[in-house]
């Protein structure tokens, strides 16, 4: 008995170890329990993911406002001066880019200020809060984000020669009413100055080029090697009977060439011809054309830039002078020249406000004659050449840094030349130095887009400004592009120059 029923207790408990070692070891029954209990930290872990997902979607949306925000604001400024339109304009452009309804963010801010380490820079610091949807059940309503920005205005080195039209048109009023396009001009070139000063440890000069039929260069031009020793005119009446003491009998009402030596014109002394405020010129000779009956080809090449005379002889390739006396009569021939401009200014820094706009209003003070552009733009672009007769001063870098080089060109209207005026060009109706079959105007304007692209081609960016013109399509091409084209009808004429100035100071981010 005894034996039996330590027998049965004995199986009793193999059969309890046995059920709670199947039991331990069988998970079928856990999965459900196992699943509801990672619920939690599974949904956490998504719904963190979601929402820092869409918060770096809203930061990088509010970055982008941020730059756009300190690049127009700093677009806005004028030198280093900070206005409250530099900060509305800076307001305007982050509310575009990151409007009140994006990612429905919340507590929105932007302050949008003038750095106190340096004033021409623009700072920006933008926050927002951006609501959370699955993070909202552990706590988390929003998630904050923060973005920084600078902006500055990248001058680097510029030379600007200022091309001015200065012909008989600017005297008049714009048709919009008030003073003078000239006193317009005059008080608006101020502009370009203002909005490219402040800069540090860059070099911004400047050059003025008035012209209206020719160009008041000839005291930039070295005294033996630039300037012809003998005038080529057209000369009216040749005689074709003489009588027996060698005067003539009778006349051809023609034209023919007249070669006059300087030593018979009011220009014997050229340091005087040179100083006497009004040495313009006539245009020499396309490079590669002889020097007698002067022709000049519409194509401009850089030689015609560039090039200057070999030697004192080398009459190809020197200009002459331009007579500018009130008359000039002999045997028969008589015209009267128009004016010549005042005086260009080679590139040179200024000091400040007042000194710049003397010079321009230096420069602009003699207004007369026909339009011309071509020859104002070839003689910007002589100049501003760091391959031409001014090389030594025009270097292609400053500082190891280099130098952009711009040309501001300013004209009141289309290209109109004198059918029996005296230019640069001699007197065009007889002497046709500019070749080609079409009318003389249509001429003078392929010879000027030509050096517009001549321009280009060098590396030089033209900014062309219409004041108060109708028709564009003559002059409008001539910029480097249409961001490169305004128009003004006066009233804007000062923006318009500061929005060049501000193009040509390029735009950066600092941070």
């Amino acid at each position: 008995m005894f034996k039996s029923q330590k027998k049965s207790e004995s199986g009793s408990n193999r059969t309890k170890r046995g059920f709670l070692a199947r039991l331990r070891s069988d998970s079928r029954g856990n999965t459900l329990a196992i699943a509801g209990a990672a619920l939690v930290p599974i949904a956490a872990m998504i719904g963190s993911g979601l929402d820092m997902s869409r918060a770096y979607m809203a930061q990088a949306k509010l970055q982008n406002a941020c730059d756009a925000a300190a690049l127009a604001a700093r677009r806005e400024m004028s030198g280093t001066d900070w206005t409250t339109s530099a900060e509305a304009e800076g307001r305007r452009f982050f509310d575009f880019n990151f409007p009140a309804s994006t990612m429905n963010a919340q507590n929105v801010s932007a302050t949008i200020a003038q750095s106190a380490t340096d004033s021409s820079t623009v700072e920006v610091v933008a926050t927002a809060d951006i609501p959370t949807t699955i993070m909202g059940m552990f706590g988390k309503d929003f998630m904050p984000i923060s973005v920084e920005c600078d902006a500055d205005q990248d001058y680097g080195n510029n030379d600007i020669m200022v091309v001015l039209d200065v012909t008989g048109s600017m005297r008049w009023s714009p048709s919009t009413g008030g003073g003078s396009k000239i006193s317009m001009l005059r008080s608006a070139a101020i502009g370009l100055y203002r909005a490219l000063a402040g800069a540090s440890n860059t070099r911004t000069r400047f050059g003025i080029m008035p012209y209206s039929m020719t160009v008041n260069v000839g005291a930039d031009l070295s005294e033996n090697d630039v300037l012809r020793d003998t005038y080529y005119w057209q000369k009216r009446a040749v005689c074709t009977r003489y009588r027996r003491n060698g005067r003539c009998r009778s006349y051809s009402d023609v034209y023919d060439l007249w070669d006059v030596n300087v030593n018979d014109t009011p220009y014997t002394n050229i340091n005087n011809w040179r100083n006497n405020g009004r040495a313009c010129i006539e245009e020499r000779p396309t490079i590669g054309n002889p020097d007698h009956r002067i022709e000049i080809e519409q194509a401009v090449s850089r030689d015609d830039i560039d090039l200057v005379a070999r030697n004192a002889v080398d009459r190809a390739r020197q200009w002459g002078r331009y007579d500018t006396a009130q008359a000039k009569t002999r045997s028969g021939y008589s015209i009267s020249p128009s004016a010549c401009p005042d005086r260009a200014s080679r590139l040179r820094e200024y000091s400040s406000e007042s000194a710049f706009q003397s010079a321009i209003n230096s420069a602009t003070a003699t207004v007369a004659g026909n339009t011309y552009h071509d020859i104002g733009m070839m003689w910007g672009m002589r100049y501003l050449s760091s391959t031409g007769m001014f090389a030594r001063d025009n270097p292609t870098e400053w500082n190891g840094v280099p130098v952009a080089k711009h040309i501001v060109y300013l004209t009141d209207g289309n290209l109109q030349v004198s059918t029996n005026g005296y230019s640069a060009y001699g007197y065009e109706r007889e002497g046709k130095r500019l070749q080609g079959s079409q009318s003389q105007n249509d001429r003078h304007i392929a010879h000027f887009l030509s050096a517009c692209s001549r321009a280009r081609a060098m590396g030089m960016t033209v900014w062309v400004i219409a004041l108060d013109v109708t028709n564009t399509d003559e002059i409008e091409p001539c910029a480097t592009s249409s961001g490169h084209f305004y128009t003004s009808d006066g009233s804007d004429l000062e923006a318009v120059f500061t929005q060049i100035g501000q193009g040509i100071g390029r735009l950066r981010l600092t941070q």
